[in-house]
């Protein structure tokens, strides 16, 4: 029998010691109108399990409270003797969201302080900016908390009304409150006048917070205060002065850069750089890369070993070798220096640095590094010679092409390669050697050289090589140079017999794109390997024309999916009316590998003929072609899919394709 707003068991079940039994008392109400279940809602709120008081919110809020509730949930931030139910109310309100705000507005004066307090907390929350003008009174509240709490939440709205008042405020040399404000200063992110912010900084306690705030909004101006700020004898505002230069580095014009690392050379030598590295130790990554940076800026010589140690870190190796290169030719100087008392991983990093920085000075040390017992020492060094370089190292980097470890020689490859347009002569010695050793490894090392000196013939050469690889390897490189005059060279590769390289050949034709390059290609299409044909398609497909369409569509005959695949592309390369009629023809083919593709095709050239089609596919029997057919519609016509999908919905039987199609329009809507 029901007694008052909720049945006599409902009540006991609130009041169990059963926290399950309360939680699915709460449950239980669910559904039923708010004025019946108010007082026992009201009553879980504050219940001692946050699983109870979690379930009575969002009952609360799924029954559409209205202001009269929110008044009520308002009052209950008075409950000082109940942190739960207080805790819900702020939930609650801050999940209504800017239907609470004018609620909120009314208590924004309110007796106890304690509820301001809260209440300017919740609008902060919420974000809406409606109650700015409101918070920018709040800011002389008599009470420390609140005034400091409108600081914040002006910041954490972000309205930039709220910059002059926050300045203004700072008059009050309240330090808990100017930190505050700095802080939001800071969030806000608009520009602030020096003359107001500098002298805080004579402050102690302020300092980190005024070093935190240039960092969000300063600019040229606030350098000479932040780099006097990295003097600090306190951490943590020697850091924020630290990160601060970094973050407005990023903002400042070319010339206000240099005027910058003029300044922050003037530390080199000094003991703030001691500072400086202790805090690069236990750094969190944001701020290790700031200091990263300075002490590469600064230049100190007792930064190369940090910086060293930082090049181990693969997250942190990009702004070490930046830091490097902003030291310049003194930076690589220290490395060089560096490297007599380094271990080999730290020699690696040196050879890799100086091989980034092109350092020409490093030649001692890198003939040093190849002729090292360390394999990896021995590749970054040659790697390096090869990016700085160093002609003068041909020799030696040839000794390393027959190194034990393939890595090695792989280095030695790409360093001389490197070195091809500068000592052409030497390289091609070397090459010369290698393209008639015995080793079949050697020959295909001499093909990337002859690439890297353009050497057509030597090249044409050894796409006869009796090792299928080397031949693969010959025609790639060729193909590289572009060359119109090696086409015929092409042609002969076409009936080479391995299909690896008639596969290339296929390719380089249609990379060349010449008219000539048509008819051998259409010759090809007989061949008897469906990848070699694939390729085939794929090149006429670039070089186009209608003979070239004619071949498409009658290779496309009886084939099976993976050449109708390279047809459609083909299809799609050569454009206009006769290639699109032929794609619309496959979207019935039995293969949904094929049909997804020529749905693609399509959507990019012939929308109108896809819609047309749109029942006929959405009747396709593969739920994957149905799917690919919404995505794409999705995609290509945005909100105007609408009656398609909605149409598609009714019809769909495949559930993970009716989810995938709620999902799209759920976007839309």
């Amino acid at each position: 029998m029901e007694t008052g707003t909720t049945s006599d068991i409902q009540a006991d079940q609130l009041r169990s010691s059963d926290e399950e039994v309360r939680r699915q008392a709460v449950m239980g109400m669910a559904g039923r109108p708010l004025a019946e279940i108010r007082n026992d809602i009201f009553l879980a709120l504050g219940d001692s399990s946050w699983r109870v008081r979690k379930e009575a919110v969002d009952l609360l809020l799924a029954s559409g409270p209205d202001d009269g509730v929110m008044e009520e949930l308002v009052l209950m931030l008075r409950s000082h003797d109940n942190a739960g139910l207080r805790n819900s109310a702020v939930e609650t309100l801050e999940r209504l969201g800017r239907l609470a705000v004018p609620c909120l507005s009314r208590h924004i004066n309110d007796d106890d302080h304690d509820v301001r307090k809260f209440v300017i907390d919740i609008m902060g929350s919420i974000g809406d900016v409606t109650p700015v003008p409101l918070l920018i009174s709040a800011l002389d509240d008599v009470d420390p908390n609140v005034s400091a709490a409108a600081a914040e939440n002006l910041g954490k709205i972000g309205d930039p009304r709220g910059i002059t008042p926050l300045v203004q405020a700072l008059g009050k040399n309240d330090i808990w409150l100017s930190y505050t404000i700095l802080e939001a200063l800071g969030k806000i992110g608009r520009p602030l006048p020096m003359a107001v912010i500098s002298p805080l900084v004579e402050t102690n306690l302020l300092k980190k917070a005024v070093f935190d705030c240039l960092g969000a909004v300063g600019d040229a101006e606030a350098i000479p205060l932040l780099v006097e700020g990295l003097k600090e004898r306190v951490r943590n505002a020697r850091e924020a002065a630290a990160l601060a230069i970094f973050k407005v580095r990023g903002r400042l014009d070319d010339e206000a850069q240099r005027q910058l690392h003029v300044q922050l050379r003037e530390l080199a030598g000094s003991p703030f750089v001691d500072g400086l590295l202790t805090s690069v130790e236990t750094a969190e990554k944001p701020l290790k890369e700031a200091l990263v940076l300075l002490l590469g800026l600064i230049g100190d010589e007792r930064a190369v070993g940090p910086l060293l140690q930082g090049c181990r870190d693969d997250r942190l190796r990009r702004n070490c070798i930046q830091a490097f290169s902003c030291m310049g030719e003194v930076g690589a100087s220290l490395l060089v220096r560096e490297f007599a008392h380094a271990d080999d991983e730290e020699r690696c990093f040196i050879a890799y640095v100086c091989g980034e920085l092109r350092y020409g000075e490093c030649g001692a040390i890198l003939r040093e590094g190849m002729g090292s017992g360390n394999p990896v020492l021995r590749r970054m060094a040659a790697l390096a010679c090869g990016k700085t370089g160093l002609t003068d190292m041909v020799g030696t980097l040839a000794g390393l092409l027959d190194d034990p470890e393939p890595e090695v020689r792989e280095g030695a490859i790409d360093a001389l390669a490197r070195l091809a347009e500068a000592d052409g002569a030497s390289v091609l010695t070397i090459a010369q050697k290698m393209a008639v050793a015995e080793s079949s490894d050697r020959r295909r090392d001499a093909v990337i050289l002859y690439a890297a000196l353009r050497e057509a013939d030597r090249l044409a050469f050894l796409m006869k090589d009796e090792d299928m690889l080397v031949r693969r390897n010959a025609v790639t490189a060729l193909a590289s140079l572009r060359l119109p005059e090696s086409a015929g060279h092409f042609v002969k590769a076409l009936m080479d017999e391995e299909p690896d390289v008639r596969i290339a050949a296929a390719g380089a034709l249609g990379e060349l794109g010449s008219e000539e390059c048509r008819e051998p290609l259409l010759l090809a299409l007989r061949d008897d390997d469906p990848w070699v044909k694939c390729t085939v398609l794929k090149s006429l497909g670039k070089i186009g024309g209608e003979r070239a369409l004619n071949a498409v569509i009658e290779a496309m005959e009886g084939a099976d999916g993976l050449i109708m695949i390279s047809a459609l592309e083909a299809l799609s390369s050569i454009g206009g009316d006769a290639a699109l009629a032929q794609v619309r023809r496959t979207l019935d083919n039995p293969d949904e590998e094929v049909v997804k593709s020529a749905i693609e095709i399509l959507a990019e050239s012939d929308e109108s003929t896809l819609l047309a089609s749109s029942e006929d596919i959405l009747a396709h029997p593969h739920w994957d072609v149905r799917s690919t057919f919404i995505r794409t519609l999705a995609a290509r016509l945005g909100e105007r899919a609408l009656p398609y999908l909605e149409k598609a919905l009714k019809a769909e039987t495949d559930d993970l394709v009716k989810g995938e199609i709620q999902d799209i329009m759920g976007r839309f809507k």
